[in-house]
This record gives C-alpha cells, structure tokens and sequence, in this order.
C-alpha cells in the first residue's frame, strides 16, 4: 500500500506533522507539491476544495486532522488508550486554532496585498491571542504529563504537532512575532528544546529539510 500526499509548493504544519510522522516508522509514500499558481484550476479536483489530501489505494482523503490520525496509527503514533487519545487530538485541535487565529493577518498579505491591515491584524493577534494559546498549550502538557518530556509520556503525534508549530512561530518567519516570547513560558520552551534534540526525530530528511527551508 503506498500513501501519496499532496500540497502546496511550501512546507507547513499541516502536511508537515504527515510526512514527519511517516518517515519516523519508516512508511514509505510519495508527496506531491502543486504550484500555488495552479491550485485554481485544480482544486475542484479535491475534497473540500483544499489541501493537504491523501491518496490510498486509489481513494483520496482530506482534512489535516483526519489525515494526522491515519497517519499517526499507521505509524503507531497515536494511542489505543481513550485517556490518552484525546489529549494527542487536543494538540492537534490546539494547532488548528492557533492558526485560524493568526490566518487573518497571513491572508491580508498574501492575498489581499494590504501590508497595512496584516500588520493590524498580525499586532491585534499578539495582543490578544498568542501568549494565550500557548499558554493554553503549555498548561496542557503541565497537566497531562507527569515526567513533562511527551504529552502522553511517550512520543506521539502530538510531540511532532506541537514542535513543528512552535517551530512555525519561533522561527523568525512570521512578521512582527519575536521568538522570544517563549521565554515566557519556561516549561514549554524546556520541553520544545527536547524535542528538537530528539534523537531519530531530528535525523529524519523532513525534519532537516524543515529546519533549512525559507
């Protein structure tokens, strides 16, 4: 059985968490990167009209969370425990609202073209939402972890969600957000570090590829 997956020309979380996921328990799968410029005429092809999607013996799937339970219990990242369950979709939830949060300001920029309103948007986000959810992230891990190195106590794809969004937002990519706001919130920046040490997890291709891209 090989899993093809598809997206845009650029890394993301979203895809991101699939592939790192894969790679970690050495699924093989093929990705296809579609040019921004031609997703127009392409996305009616697509469920949902979006992306990322999947394609498994000849059926295609779609959205990022389902997608990340497919991929997490293939590679057996997820967990059989209920308990345990819910707190890796709670990661996975948590990223899908911090970047509904932030949306509005990326899409005044890159689509709208008007830099001013990102820049109000992106300031007003700061102000009111981005300390907050990952204090929200922070307090999950506090209180779903006793040894505070995995959010189950054992590698998931919740550790691989959480990462690469705090990679996202400390990376020095998104205008006007200092990494240094995750000084604030010691645990997590502790915890964060870990993760990027990894052994195994930071040796993987997607892992450097990610870290390299622009």
């Amino acid at each position: 059985m090989m899993i093809k997956l598809i997206y845009f020309d650029f890394n993301f979380w979203r895809i991101d968490i699939l592939r790192l996921s894969l790679s970690y328990s050495n699924i093989p799968y093929e990705y296809e990167r579609i040019l921004r410029k031609d997703w127009i005429n392409k996305k009616k092809n697509y469920p949902f009209a979006q992306l990322p999607t999947m394609i498994v013996k000849d059926k295609v799937y779609s959205h990022t969370h389902s997608l990340a339970h497919f991929c997490a219990k293939k590679s057996k990242l997820y967990d059989s425990d209920d308990y345990k369950a819910i707190i890796i979709d709670q990661v996975l939830d948590w990223a899908n609202e911090i970047t509904n949060k932030i949306a509005p300001s990326i899409r005044a920029a890159m689509r709208e073209k008007d830099l001013k309103k990102s820049e109000r948007l992106r300031k007003k986000f700061i102000k009111n939402d981005l300390h907050l959810w990952f204090f929200y992230l922070e307090s999950l891990l506090k209180r779903s972890s006793s040894e505070k190195l995995f959010f189950t106590d054992k590698f998931s794809i919740a550790d691989i969600t959480a990462w690469r969004v705090i990679y996202w937002f400390t990376s020095g990519k998104l205008d006007l957000i200092n990494a240094s706001f995750l000084n604030k919130l010691p645990l997590l920046k502790k915890y964060y570090e870990k993760i990027s040490c990894l052994e195994y997890f930071s040796e993987l291709s997607e892992f450097k590829e990610i870290l390299s891209s622009n």
